[in-house]
């Protein structure tokens, strides 16, 4: 009967093993999605930056035609 209980409690040792190891799996695709995610929101603010830039830049030049014309404002 002793055997049998620990053949049980083996058997449901194992089961519990199993699952933290297809949880692991789980997080370690979520960790990718998670990097992916990381890796497009730095590209997003990479583009908004230069975007940034950029505008500041025209502005510039703009500021720079007003007062040649003498037209600032």
């Amino acid at each position: 009967m002793a055997e049998n209980v620990d053949n049980i409690i083996i058997e449901q040792l194992r089961l519990i093993r199993e699952d933290f190891k297809r949880m692991d799996a789980r997080f370690d695709d979520l960790s990718g999605k998670v990097d992916d995610l990381g890796d497009k929101v730095r590209s997003v603010e990479g583009i908004l930056f230069g975007l940034g830039g950029y505008i500041r830049s025209i502005d510039e030049r703009v500021e720079h035609i007003e007062q040649k014309l003498g037209i600032e404002q």
